[in-house]
């Protein structure tokens, strides 16, 4: 066999392919999801698909994956990952208690609407954090982020009760609508155009005390 006939055989183009050092396939698998979030959504490819994407063979995927699934929760903890590391700064910078709610309020929605095709994964229907341990820490890492800033707040006498969950969830649950509402387009579609960040942190003050 010459030269030029190893250079095209599928065996050697099939070898090539699959020479990903461990954690380049990883990574490439997760970035190929990505890609395909961005066309498909989270639900419209496939494990094989996101293979071709990578450019590597529909076997490798399960070098590292057993299935979709797993793959789509592998990028969801990238995502909660780098939102924690994002609200940790955040935090750190703003040091007064109410202040510091309200920056994570602006700095999440930040985040999600320049990440959301992570954003789409990690609060995704096929994303389950009970199956996957890891995913799970990572998630509530990110919302002990927001645990800690309103206990903060409690200690300040800035509000009131005993769990701070029951303050979280509705601040959680606003953030969380608005972030998604900027990524879908929907703000814009019913005349809304005011910057999500500032609406957060108007609404996010309010609810805090500040009328």
């Amino acid at each position: 066999m010459t030269p030029e006939q190893k250079k095209r055989s599928p065996r050697s183009t099939a070898a090539r392919r699959d020479s990903y050092h461990h954690g380049d396939l990883k990574r490439a698998l997760t970035s190929a999801a990505l890609s395909l979030v961005a066309e498909k959504g989270p639900k419209g490819f496939t494990l094989t698909e996101a293979a071709r994407r990578a450019g590597v063979s529909a076997a490798a995927p399960y070098r590292h994956f057993a299935d979709k699934a797993e793959l789509l929760a592998t990028v969801a903890e990238q995502g909660f990952l780098e939102l924690h590391a994002d609200l940790t700064a955040a935090a750190d910078v703003a040091s007064e208690p109410k202040g510091r709610v309200i920056e994570l309020g602006r700095v999440y929605v930040r985040w999600a609407v320049t990440h959301p095709d992570h954003y789409r994964v990690m609060f995704g229907a096929e994303t389950i954090t009970a199956g996957h341990p890891t995913l799970a820490v990572a998630a509530e890492q990110a919302f002990d982020d927001l645990l800690d800033a309103i206990t903060r707040c409690q200690e300040a006498g800035i509000v009131s009760g005993q769990d701070p969950r029951e303050i979280a969830g509705p601040l959680w649950s606003l953030v969380h609508g608005v972030a998604s509402l900027a990524i879908g387009g929907e703000l814009c579609a019913v005349g809304i155009h005011q910057d999500p960040e500032a609406m957060v942190a108007r609404i996010v003050a309010q609810l805090l005390g500040d009328r």
